[in-house]
């Protein structure tokens, strides 16, 4: 579904298409909501700040970043609006006096179910020639046949391990070496990365082995891009943003991806940001190493005394409004309602409107509290069925820590649960609290509320 179809809802049948929450949305949009004043620790001039961008001018001093490449990994909760927060500062700094950006958004472009960093990196390669190719750059330069003859040469060596085992061997015409030639070569490449997951393997494999000698191609082309930019008043330096790696399939391929691949990731000299999925946070110290890691927080409605952060609630009221009328709710109380049990997750939120509208009454017309209480109900009882009796256990600790206003430290068991958005974690992860949709379920009534 294209953003132009995403559309406010004016009338009952819109409003499923309004509160979907699989479609990112990009700062020019009219459904964008900025929430970056009310992130508590966190503040969008931190990722101005590690890029070495001016947060006010949005501009890159290249003179004393010669040599310096940014890789950055924001890290935060599945829902949390990383995606459209990369999207409005993409928008800012993608400008002459800083970044040409390349978004790659890898659900879009890749196999979530069989996938690893040789995969993401050809389909950045794929996406930088796109979008120099849809900008009027294109340009001849003799890297392009380096690069060239070096994928082809691979290709061949996979194709006689292939042969030898009886396979059918991977299609790949290579023509004269030409900018647009070489984007053909590298669609064709991840084509047979989504192919047989055998051939698959066995192109990776070859490709890994040769890493070194990609890397440096891939480095030297970069560099002449930039040079490219910087001679046209394009741009000073390229940055390229990797996001979706949260919806890959397993823990295990997004381990991959990112820890056991650090030592390739660092080889590749380019300005980039990955979006870290939460479950790798514990491999902060790791990455830090070399990196830089931003913590992006949920946006906080209540503080841990309870009081309500009103400017919170306030950001949310607007950002119901962008994508549902006002007319198609009974009142302001109901919306206030849906956004606290939201928890402060903008995907959360959009889910309790999901719900709230399988419950409205034709004949009365509007989201009222019958149909959100309802909604509530179905939707946490959902949520809460898979929830153990350890893990309610952790969850009345979590609460008589939280009455007492105590952190809660970290733990591989409480890392689990928030995953799974049992528990929703803010500011610089010391405050925790049980997403409010489990407290409305019956499995969390009897078990923690009944049990005090």
């Amino acid at each position: 579904m294209e953003n132009q179809y995403y559309t406010k809802a004016t009338t009952l049948e819109e409003i499923d298409n309004a509160v979907r929450f699989d479609v990112p949305i990009g700062a020019d949009h009219p459904f964008f909501t900025d929430f970056s004043e009310v992130r508590g620790d966190f503040e969008d001039r931190m990722i101005y700040r590690v890029l070495n961008v001016n947060p006010t001018k949005y501009t890159y001093n290249l003179k004393a970043n010669q040599g310096n490449k940014t890789l950055l990994f924001l890290a935060g909760m599945r829902g949390s609006g990383k995606t459209s927060e990369l999207a409005k500062i993409a928008q800012k700094i993608h400008n002459k006096e800083a970044f040409f950006c390349v978004t790659c958004n890898i659900d879009d472009g890749l196999d979530l179910n069989d996938m690893e960093y040789m995969d993401i990196l050809i389909f950045q390669l794929e996406r930088l020639f796109e979008e120099l190719r849809d900008n009027q750059m294109i340009f001849e330069t003799p890297i392009v046949a380096s690069l060239q003859k070096w994928f082809t040469e691979r290709v061949e060596e996979a194709n006689r391990v292939i042969k030898r085992e009886g396979g059918f061997e991977l299609e790949l015409q290579a023509g004269t070496p030409k900018f647009l030639s070489f984007l053909s070569i590298t669609s064709k490449i991840k084509a047979n990365l989504l192919g047989s997951k055998e051939n698959a393997k066995k192109l990776r494999t070859v490709f890994k082995n040769n890493f070194r000698e990609f890397a440096l191609l891939t480095n030297n082309f970069i560099g002449e891009i930039n040079m490219y930019l910087r001679n046209n008043d394009k741009a000073k330096e390229i940055l390229f943003i990797v996001d979706g790696l949260e919806k890959t399939a397993s823990l295990d391929i997004r381990k991959k991806l990112i820890v056991e691949e650090s030592e390739r990731i660092k080889q590749i000299k380019v300005n980039s940001i990955f979006t870290l999925p939460v479950e790798l946070m514990p491999e902060g110290r790791k990455l830090e190493s070399f990196s830089t890691l931003v913590s992006f927080p949920f946006v906080k409605i209540i503080n841990k005394d309870g009081s309500i952060v009103e400017q919170a609630i306030k950001k949310f009221i607007e950002f119901t409004y962008k994508r549902i009328d006002k007319s198609l709710f009974d009142s302001e109380d109901t919306v206030r309602k849906a956004i606290m049990i939201g928890g402060g997750s903008p995907r959360e939120y959009l889910r309790v409107l999901e719900y709230a509208n399988y419950f409205i009454e034709e004949e009365k017309g509007v989201i009222d509290e019958m149909a959100l209480q309802k909604g509530i109900k179905k939707l946490a009882a959902q949520i809460s069925h898979y929830i153990s009796e350890e893990d309610l256990e952790l969850l009345k600790l979590l609460r008589k820590n939280n009455e007492q206003q105590i952190d809660t430290p970290y733990g591989e068991k409480w890392h689990d649960l928030i995953e799974k958005l049992i528990i929703l974690e803010y500011n610089d992860g010391t405050y925790k609290r049980v997403n409010p949709i489990v407290e409305e379920s019956n499995l969390y009534k009897q078990y923690v509320l009944e049990a005090e």
